[in-house]
């Protein structure tokens, strides 16, 4: 089982890319909302205040992106498992990642530059250059999350060294090791994205190693319930775990309920438009809510 496609993980993608969409959508319109209800204390609020606050901790667009960190995480180093092979595997490796990301990245920041331009917005090429290299993202701001997801294949490939030496202690060991590399001031640019999203990719190569496997195997098959309930009340890092805890659960099908859902048409369909989704919802947010703000 371990070494077919978890189809139920593509699913599971498409719906996490509509609730940063949602989530979007609501900061979008006032973005004052983040801190001032998000992050508010509950005591401060009247009924609609209760109500966003409710609404945007149910479609939690952080949570959504963490997930994604998690999903490439389990994903890329099951791959990495799978070739167990050398500098050349880790090369293939890389180019296809690239591939992966980098063609549907650039039509959107052609077709955002080309709208954008056309609505007034003045988009030179040196912003198209800074946020094609995912350095600077004034295009599309949400392409930050790309960022880290062109790191974290680096980042996968020297916790697999660290796994082939020393098993989950040693994958572990590079993840720690290079979290506190990471930190150093020398790091800061375009590095410090993945500093706040690299335990994401790691707990994400915990899941198909044999910590994964075993951790799963105690887990009650509604446990799904009660770790996604968790990660939507609590924050980092407890959020990570629970949501590492949810992809075990589907990764290792013992999430009962779910997986016929995450299994069918509808899901897979989203699960393959949920990265050009996730790219070009910044359209809906800059051609449409700009617009909707005039209003009361």
């Amino acid at each position: 089982m371990a070494d077919e496609r978890k189809i139920e993980l593509d699913g599971l993608r498409g719906y996490a890319a509509i609730v940063v969409v949602i989530y979007h959508s609501i900061l979008g319109l006032d973005g004052t909302q983040l801190d001032r209800i998000l992050r508010g204390a509950w005591s401060d609020f009247g009924p609609y205040e209760v109500a966003t606050k409710i609404f945007l901790k149910v479609f939690d667009g952080e949570l959504a992106v963490t997930l994604f960190f998690v999903l490439s995480g389990t994903v890329l180093f099951k791959s990495l498992m799978r070739e167990d092979g050398g500098l050349g595997s880790a090369g293939r490796f890389y180019v296809r990642r690239f591939f992966r990301i980098y063609p549907a990245l650039l039509v959107c920041l052609v077709v955002c530059g080309l709208a954008f331009a056309a609505g007034g917005r003045a988009v030179t090429m040196q912003d198209f250059i800074a946020n094609a290299l995912l350095y600077d993202f004034k295009i599309n701001g949400a392409t930050w999350t790309i960022n880290a997801e062109m790191i974290a294949p680096v980042f996968l490939l020297l916790c697999y060294a660290g796994y082939k030496a020393g098993r989950e202690w040693g994958l572990a060991l590079v993840a720690f090791g290079l979290m506190y590399l990471l930190a150093l001031p020398q790091f800061d640019g375009y590095l410090v994205l993945f500093n706040i999203s690299w335990i994401g990719f790691a707990l994400g190569a915990l899941i198909p190693t044999r910590i994964g496997q075993i951790a799963a195997s105690i887990l009650p098959r509604w446990s799904w319930v009660a770790a996604l309930i968790a990660a939507i009340i609590l924050r980092w890092p407890l959020r990570e775990i629970f949501i590492a805890l949810f992809v075990a659960a589907i990764y290792y099908r013992r999430a009962d309920g779910i997986d016929a859902f995450l299994s069918s048409r509808i899901s897979q369909f989203l699960g393959k438009i949920s990265y050009s989704f996730y790219l070009f919802n910044v359209l809906f947010l800059e051609l449409i809510c700009d617009r909707l703000r005039q209003y009361p």
